[in-house]
């Protein structure tokens, strides 16, 4: 009778902790990403960036966006488009972007004088 009550509570215990782990990942993995949903102010195809003004924040983001990234189209020509490239966008649309969020925010200094937050599309 012992043996079985001790084995039930070491399940327990077992299935407690396997649920805190769990619940712990998930939170982990949901401040892992960062949409960003605003206006295309600038396009280098060279580098493959965008520069973008967040509507909620204010802030500017500049997006390295790599190959295979993929983002919609809210606002503009290709908005009907399933999966548009970077070639595909053009200045003044608006676009939903999902990017990874980093430990630290970093800053780009802008040719016109500004600063904007640099960030990765995520795949």
């Amino acid at each position: 009778m012992r043996a079985i009550r001790r084995l039930g509570t070491i399940a327990a215990a077992f299935a407690l902790l396997s649920t805190l782990a769990i619940a712990a990942s998930k939170a982990e993995r949901a401040n892992k990403y960062l949409t960003i949903t605003g206006t295309v102010l600038q396009i280098d195809k060279t580098q493959r960036t965008l520069l973008i003004a967040d509507r909620a924040s204010n802030q500017k983001y500049l997006i390295e966006v790599p190959e295979g990234a993929t983002f919609k189209i809210v606002f503009g020509r290709y908005k009907q488009m399933r999966e548009p490239g970077l070639s595909d966008v053009s200045v003044r649309e608006r676009i939903e972007i999902r990017c990874f969020r980093g430990d630290t925010e970093h800053l780009a200094q802008l040719d016109a004088g500004g600063s904007a937050i640099t960030v990765t599309a995520a795949q």
